[in-house]
């Protein structure tokens, strides 16, 4: 695979080992993860130049221990030529998120990975092309990574168990899968999943599709309602949608996205890394549909996403300061007092010009509209949880219920059968 997409499954994988306790074998996995967020949270077009504390607010909001783990990842980077350091802060070099991806690749490369650690992210690739049996995972990873049986079946168990990949039983089989199947391909594998259902449930479906043609973003609750419950778990667990949720101090607001909404765009596997672009048109959207006029409502929308493409800040307006918390976590955006046409208040600058553009490209073309997040709730916005955390959760809420519920689906999917 090329560096992009071993550095989007770094990424993938390091989220999921967060909530793992026991981490020794997949130790280098974890901090080349760990640097690649780090670094797509302090980077920007430009050569940026950032003081101690909003490196420390940055790496706390990345979910990195400041005192911890904070110097040896600086460290890491400033090996590879990618920051440097001073008293005050930190210069960082201009940087896309692919090419955030790529340097985590060669971070990892350079840690001389173990064969289980490339093997999972194998595993992981092989089973985003389509759901695929153990029986010839496990042939492909002891042949291509020199693995024993043994070490074969421990890695499937544990990449299953961390959430590397998804498995489902058939027969005395177990089938693997993970939620980037519908990355790619996007239209055949949808039509093999119409083909595994029933009339009712086709119909169903096709009814969402309509929905989300025309409005690209449905609330959870439509889509519950024109799905069913089942149904709707069902194809979500399989991540034939995706399940975006803006959340704030009172309460969490989910809505449904098609995987491959941005993808005409840009590399869809590498944009999901880490989600900047839907959190982007996400915040971006509440500010036209929530936020009053006297607190800054967005009225033009391309004109104020072509001003921040173009490098001015934005505003002043008291809305920036509470509107678009998660883009400045996500160091997508930077917030600070300033003044223009003599008005003095917050103001917003883009750090990514790359988000800006793609989230111009979604709005301008239809993938989200103005009734996409119609019921977000009125606080501020302060966090966004993307597709696969959701994903992972309405999977596990399916397992519990009825394991087999998706393995029709997942057989659906593969070519030519079994």
């Amino acid at each position: 695979m090329d560096d992009k997409t071993k550095g989007s499954w770094l990424i993938h994988h390091h989220n999921k080992l967060r909530s793992v306790l026991d981490l020794t074998d997949y130790d280098n996995i974890l901090v080349s993860g760990k640097a690649g967020v780090l670094l797509s949270a302090i980077s920007a077009d430009n050569e940026n130049q950032i003081d101690n504390d909003r490196l420390a607010a940055l790496a706390k909001a990345s979910g990195i221990n400041p005192r911890l783990e904070l110097p040896n990842l600086i460290s890491t980077l400033k090996q590879h030529s990618l920051v440097d350091t001073s008293g005050n802060g930190i210069a960082v070099l201009g940087l896309t998120s692919s090419s955030v991806l790529g340097h985590t690749a060669t971070i990892f490369d350079s840690m001389n990975p173990t064969a289980d650690e490339n093997a999972s992210l194998y595993i992981s690739e092989r089973a985003s092309e389509e759901p695929i049996l153990d029986s010839i995972v496990k042939e492909e990873v002891s042949d291509t990574f020199k693995l024993s049986s043994s070490q074969s079946e421990s890695l499937l168990a544990n990449s299953e168990e961390i959430g590397f990949i998804d498995a489902d039983k058939l027969g005395t089989s177990r089938l693997y899968f993970n939620g980037n199947l519908f990355r790619r391909e996007n239209a055949t594998k949808t039509k093999r999943v119409l083909d595994s259902l029933n009339e009712a449930e086709r119909r169903a479906l096709s009814d969402l599709n309509v929905l989300l043609s025309s409005h690209a973003c449905v609330e959870l609750t439509m889509a519950k309602k024109v799905l069913g419950e089942s149904l709707f778990s069902k194809v979500c667990a399989v991540g034939l949608y995706d399940i975006n949720a803006v959340c704030n101090s009172t309460e969490e607001v989910g809505f449904i996205t098609l995987p491959a909404a941005f993808s005409k765009y840009s590399n869809a596997q590498v944009d999901d890394a880490f989600d900047l672009a839907k959190a982007f048109v996400s915040s971006i959207t509440y500010g036209m549909t929530k936020s009053q006029r006297e607190r800054g409502q967005i009225r033009i929308v391309e004109a104020l996403l072509n001003a921040m493409i173009r490098g001015e800040a934005v505003g002043p307006v008291p809305a920036i300061e509470q509107d678009y918390k998660v883009l400045e976590l996500k160091g997508v955006v930077k917030v600070g007092i300033g003044k223009k046409k003599g008005r003095t208040g917050p103001m917003m600058k883009l750090l990514k010009k790359e988000v800006g553009i793609l989230a111009l490209q979604v709005i301008q073309n239809g993938d989200a509209s103005e009734h996409s997040l119609s019921s977000l709730p009125t606080a501020a916005v302060s966090r966004y949880k993307g597709p696969e955390l959701n994903r992972a959760i309405v999977r596990k809420k399916q397992v519990s219920e009825n394991a087999l519920a998706t393995t029709g689906i997942l057989s659906s999917l593969r070519k030519g059968g079994f």
